[in-house]
């Protein structure tokens, strides 16, 4: 079972008592973090694995190791503008200096001090930029990028990265030209159908109903040509008129049962 880092202490150790982690694969610019070290001193401690007394391996911050190893004893004489005041090296102060790291020293198994290792190096590697947040601090270095890890010719580079995306940016947003109205066809409505001309010896009859009483005519006249085959619509209807006329015809006759052989006769129809 995996046992994950314990903090130990915190103390500054001598470089003589430190080792770079053994493989370590991450090739940092030992320039870029001198510079930072002598601009602000060491802002971070070394992540160190003590895995027997007085045996320190450094598990994360093997380039500031590095860094602080090539500065080498002081005084360095270097001296920096803040603010507009001269300020000597972060580091040495410009005197007489033992080269020291400040570590944060912890116990854990092999197999946690490589993940601890491989996921330093890589966690800054997978890391993305917010481009105008970085301009807008930058700008704020007055000019002064030492220690920072750019130049001024980053600086230019990133603002014309920008000024280049806004004018793309633009350019999509850019409204479409304004068409003019159109005028919308006037069309006519379409004529009703004219109906085809009769057969030779027919004539048209046009039946209107109520919206309502639609559907039951069309009822009827169906029922009417299933109970009797092979009539059309204007034979069904011509049918029930003439049974209607006979129907008021024998109204006014003395009542008796009328057979509907004679009704059927009546209509026209032959009922076998």
């Amino acid at each position: 079972m995996a046992t994950p880092a314990a903090y130990v202490r915190t103390e500054a150790r001598p470089l003589g008592d430190l080792s770079p982690y053994p493989g370590n694969a991450r090739r940092g610019d030992v320039a870029v973090i001198l510079e930072s070290l002598c601009r602000n001193s060491q802002y971070r401690s070394l992540i160190v694995r003590e895995t027997e007394p007085g045996a320190l391996v450094v598990l994360a911050g093997n380039h500031t190791l590095q860094g602080l190893a090539a500065h080498g004893p002081g005084p360095c004489g270097l001296v920096t503008k803040v603010n507009g005041e001269e300020q000597p090296c972060a580091l040495c102060r410009g005197e007489e200096w033992t080269p020291e790291a400040r570590c944060e020293i912890v116990h854990c198994d092999d197999d946690t001090a490589r993940r601890i290792n491989l996921v330093d190096n890589r966690s800054a590697e997978l890391g993305t930029w917010d481009s105008e947040a970085l301009a807008e601090l930058l700008g704020q270095a007055n000019d002064d990028l030492t220690g920072t890890g750019y130049s001024s010719g980053d600086l230019d580079d990133l603002l014309t990265a920008l000024d280049e995306a806004n004018d793309d940016q633009a350019d999509d947003e850019e409204p479409e030209p304004e068409q003019p109205a159109q005028t919308r066809p006037t069309t006519t409505p379409a004529a009703e159908p004219v109906p085809p001309p009769p057969p030779p010896g027919h004539a048209h009859l046009t039946l209107t109903y109520p919206a309502a009483d639609h559907d039951e005519a069309d009822r009827l006249i169906t029922t009417a040509r299933t109970a009797v085959p092979d009539t059309d619509a204007p034979t069904v209807v011509l049918s029930a008129l003439r049974l209607l006329d006979d129907v008021l015809a024998r109204r006014e006759q003395p009542a008796h049962d009328v057979p509907v052989t004679t009704l059927l006769a009546a209509a026209g129809i032959t009922h076998e």
